[in-house]
């Protein structure tokens, strides 16, 4: 049936609502069956997902153009609406007269279309590869710093456990100043030695 030149318009409509946008339509409207004012809305829809789809941020004066509104009004109406069926998520900013696309639904994609994919999907695995590996080079640097602190941390306990060792024995010898003495000036009295000479050492 799509070959025959009967449904040619509708096999050329469903494209369009498949992956085209309204311009698209109207470039060739005169070939195509007539939309119905449901069916032109439904197309606004997803020319305004296509656009979210090719840039971020997008000027309400486009947005005039391409989806044929008369007014701002219309397009934050349009921009809302498609929020609220989860379509997209974006934010309107009035000031600036824009809207900031955060996400936005796919739209069918096309034999032609398929190297692109590829191509992004690639990017993006190239860019996963990266990341991936500066997250395995930070781990790594961190074990080894983890690895150099407790060899750190090892050194500074055994010296602080020698020097409190040292402290102490100096702390023990300066409180008994006069035992040392007595005892030296014991073994080297006439007595002491008398008594060893008497006893044959085994005093």
């Amino acid at each position: 049936l799509t070959e025959s030149d009967e449904y040619k318009g509708y096999r050329r409509l469903l494209e369009i609502f498949s992956f085209e946008t309204l311009a698209d339509y109207r470039s060739s409207q005169a070939q195509l069956p007539q939309l119905n004012k449901r069916q032109t809305e439904k197309l606004k829809h997803l020319t305004l997902l296509s656009l979210a789809s090719d840039a971020k941020v997008i000027p309400y004066e486009r947005l005039m153009k391409e989806l044929e509104f008369d007014s701002e009004q219309q397009v934050e109406d349009m921009v809302i609406d498609t929020i609220y069926k989860k379509l997209l998520s974006a934010k309107l900013d009035q000031q600036r007269q824009l809207i900031e696309v955060d996400y936005v639904i796919g739209r069918d994609a096309r034999k032609g279309d398929l190297q692109k994919i590829h191509n992004m999907l690639s990017e993006w695995a190239t860019v996963c590869e990266g990341v991936i590996e500066d997250i395995s080079h930070s781990i790594k640097k961190a074990n080894a710093d983890t690895v150099f602190r407790r060899r750190d941390e090892r050194e500074f306990t055994l010296t602080l456990q020698e020097l409190r060792t040292s402290h102490a024995v100096a702390l023990a010898a300066g409180n008994n100043p006069g035992n040392i003495a007595r005892t030296d000036s014991q073994f080297s009295s006439s007595e002491y030695r008398n008594e060893q000479q008497r006893t044959g050492g085994r005093f």
